[in-house]
């Protein structure tokens, strides 16, 4: 041994910050600016002198005797050697300073370990710190389903770095081996290696790794950490994407409790902002389920190069593939062959089947949810939601009816069809939660129907005829659907499908008041300075416009407020619940009532603070009585074929978002308990719409975005907070009549308001109403948020189910595909021509073959079903 040395028998502790100027021990439990860890031993320390100029020093009771000799030395000029645990003379004044600093540390320590009294010198709390542990259950990765994983191993098999049979005892030592096999590999990184260890290594270079991810397994004595391997997590801006080093330990390393035989390390330096998927934690997760497979690490253990490394990682990936692939062809043939007896078609077989399910609950229905105070409260917020977004619809649907059918159907009629259809279906309908009513396609199928019957009258007195024939026949056409079983073909009709159409109702909406607004600024606000000719012709142009237009800037720009403030307000009522405010159950009840508060916000804004501006309001045929029976004029056998051919047309409308908004409401994600009804209820709608042809009020079908709007009305919802992101779970739905109900006897009952004092609603409240319940509805489409993420950075992603397992490009190839169609819908449907949105509906079916068929040659069924086949 060197001479002027001080040899440590306990390890000794690398500081990444020291520099050359030597490194104290390790084994000191004291805040400083070197090192904490492990405990003191208990064994004694006796000084045994190797010659007069050095001291051989093992853990002991520091005595006075080493303290004097400590003391007696002249401050030396030493270096430290790692490898050989001892300090030998240098000329280097950093080295002096350290020296004295080792003496000040290791006399502190003498004194905690004979327990001594220092008095007021010395507070033995001194050096003390906290750590802070927090661990996670992790799942184990899929990764026949993961594309990111597997994306991360073949990175990592194309290029591997692998150290194998390390022979260091510190953890310092390691990492840097490692730190600077990654930089050799990859000189491209120009990674700092101090600042690399700095992510591995507490900031006080203390023996703490910051996060680690091990194997775990339960036994009969409780969980059982898995000590052969770590996974270590490094965040740092040193690199911009995942590197990983793996290292091969000649004999296990000591990392703590839990961890006392390590032979395998896994090294991940991750960007700090980053994609979840590819954040530190997923990536080791990656690591970690390979790593915990025993059969692999034996076999990693046999290996000499990292070439066969890599090899044995990419068989192992094989080897799980395989595993999955024979797994579900095991599940397959669990299922046995039934006798084809049972599915032999008879004709109503099916609605009876709906009849059986949902008629066992019926009571239930009324009396099961209105037990307590919170059930209560959302039944009569549910009630009143449903009375405003159905009743002032009708209005605006009403005013639209009675321009294109010159006042022969009006905001009075689409009520009384609301009122009636509404009770009807509340009391027979077997899936009461689909809300049926009056929608923009049957607004434009009845200015068609409108149309045609001139051919015959042109006074359009053939129109109530011709309307109730056209009625008659859909009808018929539904209870065929309905007791041959049609609603089958819906197994066909995936998420992608729904998304669409559901989407394209919020953008109808949208585009609805849209079109109102710059209809209200072309009549009020265009004419007023559309005069640029001469002075003479300027006012005689003027007398004209004014006699033609009635220009008058403020109705336009009130118009716009109204809808801007229905909106605005709605959107901050039903955002509540995100607030801060009050309790959670209050913030929900508050939120519950938005879209009452909006409407009444708009009319008195438009009708009290603004009376003095003179806005559109509907007026209806007081002379025309509620109920008036058709009568049927000899109609010619073109007129029943036209009508026939209409009604077949509507039917499939009727059918696809009856069954579509069934579906939405029927989500799995709702957690209903009754079952489905798709048949029995087709049977219903069917009949309804008869009725109503026969009194010549609108059609109704399942609607969209009410359907789903009424199940979230009923619902209890949790939040839960992922990697920041929030997001909500439906826990319970009170699958209850009572609101639809109550709400329509609400219905039938303001018939008698009319015109006063319904008429005070301004008529861009209900565009905003409009607005309203298309926003809100946004959030509940997969379709939105996956066209949001296309604009969002990657590191913000949420960690939802799909951006897990689907590569980023295929998700965004997928949405890019349901655009095109949902594209192709608006073209059809916002035509000019009235006759090519008669073929809307087979659009909306085509949408089907195409999931089916055309896509799956385009994106793999593995990634299909996380996009499209998991709600």
């Amino acid at each position: 041994m060197p001479k002027n040395h001080v040899h440590f028998s306990n390890e000794v502790a690398i500081d990444a910050d020291g520099g050359e100027g030597g490194y104290p021990p390790r084994n000191i439990l004291y805040e400083n600016n070197y090192t904490k860890g492990a405990a003191l031993s208990s064994k004694t320390f006796e000084p045994s002198y190797s010659n007069t100029n050095s001291v051989d020093l093992s853990l002991s009771d520091m005595d006075s005797e080493f303290e004097e000799l400590v003391d007696g030395l002249a401050p030396p000029k030493i270096h430290f050697h790692p490898a050989n645990n001892y300090f030998e003379p240098v000329h280097d004044k950093r080295a002096r300073e350290n020296w004295k600093k080792l003496v000040d540390v290791w006399k502190t320590k003498s004194a905690i370990v004979k327990n001594t009294n220092l008095g007021d010198k010395f507070d033995l709390h001194q050096g003390k710190k906290l750590y802070h542990t927090k661990r996670n259950f992790l799942e184990l990765k899929n990764y026949h389903d993961n594309a990111r994983s597997m994306k991360d191993i073949g990175k990592f098999i194309s290029r591997p770095i692998v150290l194998f049979k390390i022979k260091h005892s510190q953890w310092e030592h390691i990492v840097e081996e490692m730190v600077i096999k990654l930089s050799i590999e990859k000189p491209e990184l120009k990674l700092p290696v101090k600042t690399a260890m700095k992510s591995v290594i507490s900031n006080d270079a203390d023996y703490v790794i910051p996060e680690t991810v091990q194997g775990i397994m339960q036994s009969s004595h409780g969980p059982i950490t898995d000590q052969s391997f770590i996974v270590v997590i490094g965040n740092t801006n040193a690199v911009f994407e995942n590197q990983v080093v793996m290292c091969v330990l000649e004999q296990p390393f000591n990392f703590g409790q839990g961890a006392e035989e390590i032979r395998f390390i896994c090294l991940i330096f991750s960007p700090k902002k980053t994609k979840h998927t590819k954040s530190g934690i997923e990536v080791a997760r990656t690591y970690a389920t390979l790593l915990s497979d025993d059969r692999l690490r034996l076999n990693l253990l046999n290996t000499k190069s990292p070439e066969e490394f890599a090899h044995e990682f990419e068989m192992e990936c094989h080897r799980k593939h395989k595993e999955h692939e024979k797994r579900e062809r095991a599940a397959k043939m669990q299922f046995k062959e039934e006798d084809p007896k049972k599915h032999r078609w008879v004709p109503g077989k099916e609605v009876l089947r709906d009849i059986k399910r949902r008629g066992k609950h019926y009571f239930s229905d009324y009396f099961k949810d209105i037990r307590d105070c919170t059930s209560v409260q959302k039944i009569v917020s549910t009630t009143l939601f449903l009375f405003f977004s159905l009743l002032l619809p009708s209005i605006a649907f009403g005013v639209l009816d009675a321009n294109f059918t010159e006042g022969k159907i009006d905001a009075k009629n689409v009520i009384v069809a609301q009122a009636l259809a509404g009770l009807l279906w509340a009391v027979f309908s077997g899936q009461h939660l689909v809300v049926i009513t009056t929608t923009i396609p049957v607004v434009i199928y009845i200015k068609i129907i409108y149309m045609i019957s001139k051919n015959w009258a042109a006074d359009g007195s053939f129109f109530y005829t011709f309307y109730a024939m056209t009625g008659l026949s859909n009808g018929a056409f539904l209870v065929v659907y309905g007791f041959t079983g049609v609603s089958k073909v819906m197994a066909y009709c995936s998420r992608s499908t729904e998304e669409i159409l559901g989407l394209f109702i919020s953008i109808a909406f949208i585009v609805n008041s849209v079109k109102y607004l710059l209809k209200e600024f072309d009549l009020h606000y265009t004419p007023c300075f559309s005069i640029n000719e001469t002075m003479t012709s300027t006012i005689k142009r003027a007398e004209e416009v004014t006699s033609a237009y009635d220009c008058d800037p403020t109705k336009p720009i009130l118009s716009l407020l109204l809808v801007l403030v229905t909106v605005y307000v709605g959107l901050l009522i039903f955002n509540f619940k995100y607030s801060p405010y009050l309790t959670a159950d209050k913030r929900t009840m508050v939120a519950d009532y938005a879209l009452v508060v909006a409407v009444a916000a708009g009319t008195v804004l438009g009708s009290y603070v603004f009376r003095f501006i003179e806005l559109g309001k509907f007026y209806v045929d007081e002379n025309r009585g509620l109920f008036e029976v058709v009568k049927f004029d000899d109609p010619s056998a073109g007129a029943v074929v036209a009508a026939i051919g209409l009604g077949f047309i509507m039917s499939i409308l009727f059918f696809m978002e009856g069954n579509i908004s069934a579906s939405i409401v029927n989500n799995p994600s709702n957690k209903l308990t009754k079952g489905p009804s798709y048949h029995y209820d087709m049977v219903v709608i069917g009949l309804i719409n008869a009725v109503l042809s026969v009194f010549c009020l609108p059609f109704v079908h399942g609607a969209l975005p009410h359907s789903p709007l009424h199940v979230r009305a009923l619902a209890d919802i949790e939040e839960h907070i992922d990697h920041g992101n929030i997001t909500e779970k439906i826990v319970y739905v009170r699958e209850t009549r009572l609101p639809s109900l109550i709400s329509h006897i609400l219905i039938g009952a303001s018939i008698f308001l009319i015109p006063y004092p319904l008429n005070m609603i301004p008529i861009p409240v209900l565009y905003g109403l409009f607005t309203f319940l298309a926003v809100t509805s946004l959030g509940d489409f997969q379709l939105w948020e996956r066209l949001v993420l296309i604009f969002t950075e990657q590191s913000l992603y949420p960690p939802i189910h799909y951006v897990r397992k689907v590569p980023q490009k295929i998700i965004h190839c997928f949405t890019f595909l349901q655009i095109v169609q949902l594209i192709v819908l608006c073209l059809i449907s916002f035509a000019g021509s009235a006759y090519l949105k008669m073929f809307f509906p087979f659009a909306i079916i085509i949408l089907m073959p195409i999931r089916q068929r055309i896509l799956p040659a385009l994106i793999s069924e593995r990634h299909l079903h996380w996009l499209d086949g998991v709600h």
